[in-house]
């Protein structure tokens, strides 16, 4: 009995039709163009290294992408001597994409409340992290829109 139960199981979960969301991002054969990138110098920096690292050379599939980017970073809350303690950092990156004849408009941002801390250099390296993150995770979120795009 135990036995029809697991096989039931399994042939019952293998057919739930599950889909990868980020399963076209594998297959994708686009060739991304960073012509113009305008803001936060650390930010845009960041958005042209990871637009090359999700671009094939050899696509015919041509993305030309203009990007304005904006970093901010903002006091939430204080204590009692006027310090800082809690922080919201924030990335907002504003595309242009034209493929052919066609231009599309997608503006993604990424948040997060942080704590401050005490050693500056270790807040400084966090941050840095933060922003990495952020800028792969919109990129992400962009070549996704482009490889399920529909012109």
């Amino acid at each position: 009995m135990k036995i029809f139960i697991s096989i039931f199981i399994i042939i019952f979960l293998s057919q739930c039709g599950y889909k990868s969301v980020y399963e076209n991002i594998e297959k994708k054969d686009i060739k991304i163009v960073s012509q113009k990138i305008d803001g936060d110098k650390s930010i845009s920096s960041l958005v042209r290294t990871e637009l090359k690292k999700n671009s094939k050379e050899e696509s015919k599939n041509l993305y030309i992408v203009e990007a304005k980017t904006n970093y901010s970073k903002s006091i939430i809350s204080k204590d009692k001597t006027g310090k800082a303690t809690d922080l919201k950092l924030s990335v907002k990156i504003n595309f242009k994409v034209k493929f052919n004849e066609n231009i599309k408009n997608y503006i993604f941002e990424e948040t997060l409340n942080i704590e401050n801390s005490l050693d500056t250099y270790e807040q400084r390296n966090y941050e840095n992290n933060l922003k990495r993150n952020f800028v792969s995770s919109i990129v992400d979120k962009l070549v996704l829109k482009l490889v399920n795009l529909e012109w």
